[in-house]
């Protein structure tokens, strides 16, 4: 056997040597991953290169729910904390890391099978190790006129951006949303399927969302009290033809009245995606190398981004706005967001129209994420700076649809930023009643001192915003207990809630201890 760098906290060596062996034993030889080189692609791509905080002991790769209950076994009997991740491409949020160092990441990328398609009722049941690329390619081979709805990255699984309350931008956007029933192994072994597929001869586990009593599947998204296996996910049928809509505002304070003229269309469903409204960072950085505007130390000057907007026709902000259905629908729709905004001095309005079944090739590359295609194109952002080891961490709280909810968020952030020196890109994701405020602020990952000052500055951010009513709605590891201490009502009763929940369905603690701020009994943080 290798020696085993990294192990557990407060685990004797033997013993972990001993249940080393057992997992071997289970998944094989080669599905054992054991040096630090092999675990390069589960750890945090963006930590610090000379000081890794979240490092993994052992990667394990199952290829089924039995050999994940037989996991979990061993993981009991020895006292082994387990870390799982579906593809372990949560980026910007802790990669694939685990959140206590030495544990063992159960990666489940081998659990990749899409189990069943049912296009009268438009969902699929699937296993964690399918990407959005996968998915979205077995329904064009197959001739499904069902979409998928994809995030900015294609590379990541669909069952675990749903249980991180991932987004996409269709009218099926919100993820977690369109989760019907999950196939869970919890803390303690057992296997369990939530809604009607408690029933075993259940003809509604992807059709219907609730079963007798209470609806589980929330419980286990954000959360380490069980392990989900398999998934079933609503689908958008393909629409007739589909439109993108943008709308460009010249100014940066444009953006706060165009957030109000669009709440009411969101709201009373005239305007049905996940609409998004970026700044020009947020496009131009995908689309540009810094050196291109500006050749100097820290954040791009104004005049820098004036040049840039003019020379890749971007304006201050926009909003990437998408229509489904007959042309004759869309045209009402974009006739009621053209009336909506008339009043709006300097916007300018986009638009181009697709078929149902256009091919990516047939789509503009800015317009794919609205028509559920995948794509990487957004991973060019992370060569903006030229860094050897680019990185970057999100910021992302969740306020009311308004203008001046937005205003105090961005005020917050650009005042940080400019005291920081960094670029960043922002966008509003907005649903009827909501928006989530999405921040990526680029570092240099190899400089030490850029990484400290970056995560020390958004911890602030974050302590401020919910000292002004607004939660984060995802964090990185290095933020998860910090987040979680914003939600403090009657003395933390929701965090005391959730500790009991976890040493129920979990009593030995073995499950992602720390994950959104949740500890086990014997390791209260």
């Amino acid at each position: 056997m290798k020696t085993l760098e990294n192990i557990p906290a407060g685990i004797d060596p033997q013993r972990f040597g001993d249940a080393v062996t057992a997992f071997r034993d289970v998944v094989g030889a080669d599905n054992v991953l054991e040096t630090p080189t092999e675990h390069d692609g589960f750890d945090d791509p963006y930590d610090a290169a000379d000081s890794r905080k979240h490092r993994a002991s052992l990667v394990l790769q199952p290829a089924s729910s039995e050999e994940l209950q037989r996991i979990v076994a061993i993981a009991n009997r020895f006292g082994i904390p387990l870390w799982t991740t579906s593809q372990g491409r949560n980026n910007g949020y802790g990669g694939g890391a685990p959140r206590v160092s030495g544990s063992v990441i159960v990666n489940l990328r081998r659990m990749n099978r899409i189990l069943e398609v049912n296009e009268k009722y438009g969902y699929v049941l699937l296993e964690p190790g399918v990407t959005f690329a996968e998915l979205h390619a077995h329904l064009r081979l197959h001739g499904y006129k069902l979409w998928t709805d994809v995030p900015d990255l294609c590379w990541g699984s669909v069952i675990g951006n749903a249980l991180e309350h991932g987004i996409g931008y269709t009218p099926y956007g919100e993820h977690a949303d369109q989760i019907c029933g999950l196939e869970v192994i919890l803390g303690n072994g057992d296997l369990v399927r939530t809604g009607m597929g408690g029933q075993p001869n259940s003809r509604n586990w992807q059709t219907h969302p609730r079963g007798f009593g209470p609806r589980h599947d929330q419980l286990f998204m954000q959360s380490n009290f069980g392990i989900v296996t398999k998934a079933g996910l609503w689908l958008m049928p393909q629409p007739e033809a589909w439109r993108a809509v943008w709308l460009h505002a010249a100014n940066e304070e444009d953006v706060y009245p165009l957030l109000d003229a669009l709440q009411p269309l969101v709201l009373n469903r005239t305007i049905g995606n996940r609409t998004t409204v970026m700044n020009m960072m947020a496009q131009g950085i995908a689309l540009s190398r810094k050196t291109d505007w500006y050749a100097g130390r820290g954040a791009l000057p104004a005049e820098a981004k004036k040049a840039m907007a003019q020379k890749l026709g971007l304006g201050a902000w926009a909003a990437r706005v998408g229509l489904y259905g007959s042309p004759e629908m869309m045209d009402a729709q974009f006739n009621a967001i053209a009336k909506a905004v008339a009043h709006l001095s300097g916007l300018t309005i986009v638009s181009r129209q697709y078929a149902g079944d256009a091919p990516a090739q047939d789509v503009h590359p800015a317009d794919q994420a609205l028509g559920g295609i995948p794509s990487m194109d957004l991973q060019e952002m992370m060569k903006w700076n030229g860094h050897q080891r680019p990185g970057h961490v999100g910021f992302a709280p969740i306020a009311p649809l308004s203008g001046a909810d937005g205003k105090i968020l961005m005020d917050v952030l650009n005042r940080h930023m400019a005291e920081l020196g960094q670029d960043f890109g922002a966008a509003f994701a907005l649903t009827p009643r909501s928006m989530q405020l999405l921040a990526l602020i680029l570092f240099d990952a190899t400089q030490p001192e850029d990484v400290r000052t970056t995560f020390a500055r958004t911890g602030d951010m974050v302590r401020e915003v919910a000292a002004l009513g607004y939660g984060e709605y995802r964090g990185h590891l290095e933020f998860m207990d910090l987040i979680s201490a914003q939600f403090s009502f009657n003395d933390h009763a929701l965090g005391r809630l959730n500790r009991t929940l976890k040493d129920a369905l979990d009593p030995n603690g073995i499950l992602a201890p720390g994950k959104q701020g949740i500890w086990p009994s014997g390791d209260r943080r």
